[in-house]
């Protein structure tokens, strides 16, 4: 599995400042045409004087600038029927009467990959001359990971997730900033600037496609700090980079069940869940030199996505008489209530570096099968945490925006553990990158030519699903190159993701 991590916060929230009336916005004179429906888009720096430190040449700039929805929520809303058809981007405005008002924006604004707002904002650095020495455009993700208050009158809690997505195969997402809240673009680009110790101004401007799109007014579009460059303390950039390393974020524990509940022998298809495994992506051949213990050989290394539809997916692993492992069970829910439960594999501990938790053993299986789409080379990779890393349909019946998790931080368990439950909402799915020798596809005696990987879900059919019929997929591989230095062309998926 794949963990898309938390950021520590750098920069500190507006003050009371930002008064409850700016969050309002202003009230129309009476005779005055109405001002138009939607969110009052506005860039804010949290404070107007900052001090970096400099490493070896390099500047990591957060200046602590947010894009701040005030008066309404800022929502896009991202779809597509099938992979054949572009993902149509439409902004969702609420309305003061009721009800909702859709916009449709240009597709451009997000590409094939939609992973962000494509060149949304323009960093520009100045120094005390006013001579412009660095400047950067930054995409943007409205589901920060770390969305902020931008006032005491904002609601207590955004619904929005807190990631947009990784995955190059979504079917449907939300992004969203909450009315009052804010996200702040720098602290999601880490970007390193080439700056000499002294005094400068930043400056983050809106770019003017969004400033059409969003009807923003000059005088909101940008904000700016003043910024001190100075010698670090330390020896080197690491300081600077732990700062912002992939951090756990401290989350509420998963729904717990009711252990009455009944075993079902025929539960409702409303309850079950529908696994799908994404075409495979972030596809590559690698070669891994002669160790003591292993001799060289070339891999071929991708990464896998298997969502849940339908109803959402609750596996739970009790121990019983000091066992080395546990009897897993499927939980079924309707309603936000655990309904009942069946018997449903297992679940073993995986002590290896990178894991040292519970994998649920029977989740998914990958092969490489030649051009005749027969086996060539299986992966041992069977056993997940399972845990939601990537969204995937957030517009389906029942999904969830925010899950009680987001990746395996506290859900999978220790080696102590009596017991364990691993659950995936609807609309979410979890990526593992099989990037290590015996997971990733060792190709060293496979011929040139078209392979595929297949991805199976629920390989065994221990998991009671709504619907079977969709648990495989492919992806095209075109494998080349002369031994020690193999390569790798993954053709487009309907025009989606060509890699190698």
């Amino acid at each position: 599995m794949k963990r898309t991590g938390w950021r520590a916060r750098w920069a500190a929230i507006a003050a009371a400042s930002l008064a409850a009336a700016a969050v309002c916005g202003p009230v129309a004179a009476a005779g005055a045409a109405a001002p138009a429906p939607g969110p009052e888009i506005k860039m804010i720096a949290a404070q107007n004087n900052i001090t970096v430190p400099r490493y070896g040449r390099q500047v990591y700039l957060d200046p602590g600038i947010w894009v701040a929805s005030l008066g309404s929520a800022f929502q896009l809303d991202l779809q597509r029927p099938d992979y054949s058809t572009p993902m149509t981007v439409t902004q969702v405005v609420d309305l003061p009467g009721g009800g909702t008002q859709q916009i449709p924006w240009p597709g451009s604004v997000i590409g094939k990959v939609p992973s962000a707002l494509k060149d949304f904002v323009r960093m520009t650095v100045t120094n005390s001359a006013g001579k412009v020495v660095a400047s950067s455009r930054m995409s943007f993700c409205p589901n920060s990971y770390d969305p902020e208050r931008a006032s005491p009158s904002s609601p207590a809690t955004s619904p929005y997730p807190q990631e947009c997505v990784g995955d190059p195969f979504p079917k449907s997402l939300v992004w969203g900033i909450a009315r009052g809240w804010a996200a702040d673009p720098a602290e999601q680009v880490f970007r390193p600037m080439r700056l000499a110790l002294g005094h400068y101004t930043v400056t983050e401007t809106i770019m003017p496609t969004y400033v059409h799109l969003l009807n923003v007014p000059a005088a909101d579009a940008s904000a700016s700090v003043k910024l001190k460059v100075v010698k670090a303390s330390s020896c080197c950039a690491v300081a600077a980079r732990a700062a912002n390393r992939p951090q756990s974020r401290p989350q509420s524990r998963p729904l717990r069940s009711n252990p009455a509940v009944p075993d079902l022998t025929s539960p409702p298809a409303s309850a079950l869940p529908d696994l799908v495994p994404l075409p495979s992506w972030g596809i590559s051949a690698v070669h891994i030199k002669k160790t003591k213990t292993q001799p060289a050989s070339d891999q071929l290394d991708f990464g896998a996505t298997v969502w849940v539809g339908n109803a959402p997916l609750d596996v739970q692993g009790f121990r019983s008489h000091g066992s080395p492992s546990m009897k897993a069970y499927q939980y079924f829910w309707q309603n936000g209530h655990i309904i009942g439960r069946l018997r449903a594999g297992t679940m073993g501990f995986d002590s290896k570096k990178g894991h040292n938790h519970w994998h649920f053993e029977q989740f998914a299986q990958y092969q490489l099968l030649n051009s005749a789409q027969q086996p060539a080379v299986r992966s041992h990779k069977v056993g997940f945490c399972i845990a939601p890393t990537d969204p995937v349909d957030l517009l389906e019946p029942n999904a969830v925006w925010q899950p009680s998790y987001l990746g395996f931080g506290a859900q999978c368990g220790s080696t102590t553990a009596l017991w364990v439950q691993e659950m995936m909402p609807v609309g979410w799915g979890d990526t593992y990158f099989q990037s290590v020798a015996g997971q990733s596809f060792n190709i060293t005696g496979v011929p040139n030519g078209t392979y595929y990987i297949q991805v199976t879900a629920n390989p065994l059919k221990v998991l009671h699903e709504s619907d079977t019929g969709n648990d495989v997929s492919l992806r095209k591989v075109i494998l080349g190159g002369k031994p020690g230095h193999r390569t790798a062309r993954v053709p487009a998926v309907n025009g989606i993701d060509p890699e190698g």
